[in-house]
């Protein structure tokens, strides 16, 4: 009667076993699936756990392959394997597209005789009507997130969120901004109307949206942020500040998809400075990230001292890198304590001179800090090639002949990873950069330990490429 059991149950399964004994070894805990026994985006991956379904078996040499749409992941043992964020994993490499199955060989050895297990698992992506496991409020078609913000851009005071603040300067301001994310969202996109699809307004059961904004006065705005991350999980917060050619609903949409995307089990905030959102604005952008640098500062000094985080994380994305490095060195020179709570810095794609930030900028923050620092770059990155053309330098996110390489900072080359017209912005929407800094998040790992890397050379220093 127990044999026919796991007989059947691995039929389920679509499940080949090759074991002398025709009989498994191994199985799934929970059948958390559909009519059509896939496992699927809904699914109750807490109950996805592996097991040794016969007690009186003693397992030796296990090696446990997990492959799906052509991406891998290896496992040497069970809690390894129920330690792991399936869900995660499978939403960053499409699992869930049409056709696709989770594939498990399992490689073991039993009292010296080496055996195989294959169990296939069906998957498939299903509409949500009730799940909300990642955001703050239900709805039938969205969940939302509240992302709080700090920016000196002008207050138009317009009834059109999209349109709330503007591109000219004005005096600091503290807010929050509700950020709604359709339920069908897909990793590392900013999903929004498209005339080829003829949708000319934004929907939220489609489309990321602002639903409300809120401004609140310094005091209040910290206050309530510290209330916020104390009741949070991880009790962790972290810090985006946007680049170039960047609206404030551009910005708030971004923080809030990096958020959600990354499953962060703290709160999100961003700063916003006045970019004209424009591509042909690019020197009033310069401008005008200088004019911000004083108001970064504050904000990150309060935000540091203020916040109650445990974990810090801060990111930057392009230009914003030239407010946010800054700001760094000069909070950490003025009060070096406040390094206490920092976690990790992020670096992506920034639009600084590559030997001012290499001879200058890079070995201020290392010391000052003495933090971790991630420097991600791109050759194929246009933005960056302009940026080059225009100020006759290299940029610090340029991976080509100037690629930086220094003490202190991990430098990560995402070269060939993304394929949108400027290969800019793939930091955030490029799943196997997400992937990456899911790991450093989650797991602390250091870029030597992360498997969606691989380690290269450059005459006496070491970087990492991304796995393509």
């Amino acid at each position: 009667m127990k044999t026919s059991f796991y007989i059947l149950f691995f039929a389920i399964f679509n499940c080949t076993v090759c074991w002398s004994q025709n009989q498994a070894v191994f199985g799934i805990s929970d059948n958390s699936f559909n009519q059509e026994n896939c496992l699927t985006n809904t699914s109750d991956y807490s109950k996805f756990q592996l097991v040794v379904l016969d007690e009186d078996v003693s397992i030796n040499d296990l090696d446990i392959n997990v492959s799906v749409n052509g991406n891998v992941q290896n496992f040497n043992a069970i809690e390894a394997f129920n330690a792991f964020d399936f869900k995660f994993w499978l939403l960053t490499n499409n699992g869930f597209d049409s056709g696709n199955n989770l594939i498990i060989l399992i490689r073991y050895s039993v009292g010296g005789t080496v055996s195989n297990e294959t169990i296939t698992i069906c998957l498939q992506r299903v509409s949500v009507t009730d799940d909300n496991d990642r955001g703050d409020t239900k709805s039938p078609d969205y969940v939302t997130l509240d992302v709080y913000f700090g920016t000196d851009r002008n207050d138009t005071k317009n009834t059109t969120l999209n349109k709330r603040f503007g591109v000219k300067r004005s005096s600091l301001k503290y807010g929050i901004v509700e950020v709604s994310i359709p339920h069908d969202h897909r990793v590392g996109e900013i999903e929004s109307p498209s005339i080829w699809k003829f949708e000319f307004s934004e929907d939220p059961s489609k489309h990321l949206m602002l639903q409300k904004v809120k401004l609140l006065d310094r005091t209040k705005f910290f206050k309530k942020l510290a209330e916020d991350i104390r009741r949070s999980d991880k009790k962790s917060s972290f810090l985006f500040v946007h680049g170039y050619n960047t609206s404030f609903q551009e910005a708030a949409k971004r923080t809030a998809q990096i958020s959600y995307d990354l499953k962060f089990e703290g709160k999100p905030v961003f700063y916003s400075w006045p970019s004209q959102a424009s591509t042909f604005r690019y020197g009033r952008d310069e401008k005008n990230i200088k004019w911000s640098q004083k108001n970064i500062k504050l904000f990150l000094e309060d935000y540091l001292s203020k916040s109650g985080a445990d974990d810090i994380y801060l990111v930057a994305h392009s230009m914003g890198n030239r407010g946010l490095t800054k700001a760094i060195v000069d909070v950490m020179n003025e009060n070096p304590n406040l390094k206490a709570n920092i976690k990790e810095i992020i670096l992506a794609a920034p639009d600084i001179d590559a030997d001012v930030f290499k001879n200058n900028i890079a070995p201020k923050m290392v010391s000052s800090t003495e933090k971790p620092i991630t420097l991600y770059v791109n050759s194929d990155d246009l933005a960056l090639k302009a940026s080059k053309l225009i100020h006759g330098n290299a940029r610090a996110g340029d991976a080509g002949e100037k690629l930086v390489l220094i003490d202190g900072v991990e430098t990560i080359d995402a070269t060939g990873i993304d394929t949108s017209l400027l290969s800019h912005s793939y930091f955030a929407d490029t799943n196997s950069i997400i992937a990456d800094i899911f790991d450093i998040i989650k797991s602390g790992k250091r870029a030597i330990n992360r498997k969606h890397l691989y380690l290269t050379k450059l005459k006496d220093k070491i970087y990492w490429k991304v796995k393509k």
